[in-house]
């Protein structure tokens, strides 16, 4: 197993340095396993809060925003506190350990308040573990556009190992959502055994922070951060108004398919496939050409992603989404880690990675509100309450190329550094 991890980071080549290129490519497949725990939850979890706890469309819309912006708001708390007291490994580990609770605490809810403060659990936790894998990522990773693309590929993996996995528990057992939010802890296990055998012993945070250690961080450092930061923030907040919960697709799928939904997980599968399969070849070549064009062409798949979705009426058009949607992911996502940890100075890459998440956090909140209200604007069209989401979506999309285009137009005329 070891023989093949080397050879495994030696041909990813994520660092010059092999022990650092080694512990990139340990977080990857922690990556894995937390994706593969997420997959149990998310396929049916919008279907357990409607179906069986007989939530509504606005309030699921209402918990995915509500615990989407705890997520993003502890990662901005924890990108600060990195860069203040350079404590990544301990705030990892407590992480993962939490990741675990929520599971648990998941499997146990028997109302709408007690999914709430479990899956608040469970997005605070990631926030917590997310913000120090950025920054050890960032410091230790030379490669940084392929390195976060992998990264996002054996994420994505994970997701893909569960959709199916669920799926399989579904056609077998039925819809027994406790017992497979249970099993879900199980991948979160594993992870934390990497980080105690793998991530805990050869990564040397008192090294790295010695390097750093000469810079005392203060807020006034944020105005430090570049202007290609800023444009680069500006554009993504707009696109998060375009990027719901996926929970919200699972409820048009349920529209549109109902009585197919133990098919949904598979087209989770198609999803997470797409996006696994272009990640890494558009994070290689994202460090040869223009980003600004490889998002301009993400951004104009997801718009036909939402047009279609709007229309889907079988079948066919709800797969043809899920590949649409997937595509959009894989080929832009890898990449928004990667501008932050290329544009930003290493003494604020934490800070960097707050202000991102704490941003778009309040740009997710408000889109899944939102979504959760146009339910009622798409009736009044004459159109199924499940498609509201999908207009609002194809209008935020529209307003994303808008900008971008911009931005190309701009760092022609005035040959200015934007990302």
């Amino acid at each position: 197993m070891q023989l093949m991890i080397s050879k495994i980071s030696s041909f990813f080549k994520f660092s010059q340095n092999s022990v650092d290129g080694k512990i990139a490519l340990w977080l990857c497949i922690m990556h894995y396993f937390w994706g593969f725990a997420s997959a149990m939850i998310f396929t049916l979890l919008p279907i357990f809060i409607i179906d069986e706890l007989k939530g509504s469309y606005k309030s699921f819309g209402l918990l995915e925003g509500t615990v989407i912006f705890l997520s993003f708001i502890s990662k901005l708390l924890f990108g600060f506190l990195i860069d203040i007291f350079k404590k990544k490994k301990s705030m990892l580990f407590t992480g993962i350990c939490l990741t675990a609770l929520s599971k648990v605490s998941l499997a146990c809810s028997f109302n709408i308040l007690f999914v709430f403060i479990a899956k608040s659990l469970d997005r605070f936790a990631k926030g917590l573990r997310q913000a120090p894998s950025d920054a050890i990522l960032a410091e230790i990773s030379t490669a940084k556009g392929f390195a976060y693309s992998v990264r996002y590929t054996m994420n994505i993996s994970g997701n893909l190992t569960g959709s199916v996995l669920t799926s399989l528990i579904v056609k077998l057992l039925g819809c027994n959502f406790r017992l497979i939010f249970t099993l879900a802890i199980i991948p979160t296990i594993i992870a934390l055994y990497i980080y105690n055998n793998k991530i805990k012993i050869n990564y040397k945070e008192e090294k790295n922070n010695k390097l750093s250690q000469k810079h005392k961080w203060n807020i006034k450092d944020i105005s430090k951060l570049p202007k290609s930061y800023w444009s680069f923030i500006i554009m993504v907040s707009i696109l998060m108004f375009a990027r719901f919960s996926e929970g919200f697709l699972t409820l048009r799928a349920k529209e549109v398919l109902p009585n197919n939904i133990a098919s949904f997980p598979l087209f989770m599968a198609m999803y997470e496939i797409c996006a696994a399969i272009i990640a890494i070849p558009i994070g290689k070549i994202s460090d040869k050409i223009d980003k600004k064009l490889i998002f301009l062409g993400g951004t104009f798949i997801f718009l036909i992603a939402h047009l279609t979705a709007l229309f889907a009426c079988g079948t066919l058009s709800m797969v043809l989404v899920y590949i649409l949607v997937g595509i959009h992911m894989g080929s832009t996502h890898g990449l928004l880690s990667s501008v932050i940890a290329k544009s930003a100075p290493k003494s604020l890459i934490g800070t960097a990675f707050a202000i991102y998440y704490g941003i778009d956090a309040i740009a997710l909140f408000c889109s899944n509100y939102i979504a959760g209200e146009s339910s009622k604007f798409a009736q009044v069209l004459g159109l199924q309450g499940s498609a509201g989401p999908f207009i609002a979506g194809s209008l935020a999309t529209v307003g994303v190329m808008g900008y971008i285009l911009y931005l190309i137009a701009k760092s022609k005329n005035n040959k200015e550094a934007v990302f």
